[in-house]
């Protein structure tokens, strides 16, 4: 398999960063891919995710009996 663009072939490192748990990650370190990754969606998307699956279920049952 040919690669089209000029990145060559994935470092190690870049390997083993994907793989990485968080408790083998230092503080600093986790901080900095924080920072980096710049998503900061709060609690909502937990609290949407909640109220839809307990919709779901109340719709099961109340169709089900």
């Amino acid at each position: 398999m040919t690669q089209d663009d000029d990145r060559g072939p994935p470092r190690q490192d870049d390997d083993r960063d994907l793989t990485r748990q968080d408790e083998e990650i230092d503080e600093a370190h986790f901080t900095a891919d924080e920072i980096k990754d710049k998503h900061d969606f709060g609690n909502w998307p937990d609290l949407v995710g909640l109220a839809f699956a307990v919709a779901v279920i109340w719709y099961s049952f109340s169709f089900t009996g």
